[in-house]
């Protein structure tokens, strides 16, 4: 009787931890479906909500999308703010990769839209926490 309880224990943990492990690789299977370089490839389209969608996606893909940082770039200078604050988002998930950007995020540490200066602070910590953990003296204009 004791055999056969221990038997029916070590199951359920062994599904317990099953559930809880395979919880964890869901998140990295999501990011492995992205196509990185579609997505880079919709950066450069005129259509305004490809561009965004393609932030998002570059985003989820997180580490991944760092062939993506260049083209991402440019997106920081659109005339839109949305599309500046998603690509600022989208560098800051890919993080360290990232390091290329910094000047160009720097540079919207000045910019109108307190939305977009508050996700470049964001990704400026994630893609260099050691020199920015701290950003102070941002100007944050208020409409």
């Amino acid at each position: 009787m004791k055999i056969s309880l221990r038997i029916i224990s070590l199951g359920a943990f062994a599904v317990l931890g099953t559930g809880i492990f395979s919880g964890c690789s869901k998140e990295s299977a999501e990011a492995k479906k992205i196509n990185v370089s579609t997505m880079t490839q919709s950066l450069k389209s005129e259509d305004k909500d490809a561009r965004a969608n393609a932030c998002v996606e570059l985003a989820k893909a997180g580490p991944r999308a760092a062939p993506a940082v260049a083209a991402l770039i440019p997106i920081l200078k659109d005339d839109d703010p949305v599309l500046r604050r998603l690509a600022a988002y989208a560098l800051g998930e890919i993080g360290p990769e990232s390091r290329a950007a910094l000047p160009a995020l720097k540079e919207l540490l000045n910019d109108s839209d307190r939305q977009v200066v508050m996700q470049v602070v964001n990704s400026l910590r994630s893609i260099d926490p050691k020199n920015y953990s701290n950003v102070k003296n941002v100007n944050i204009s208020t409409p």
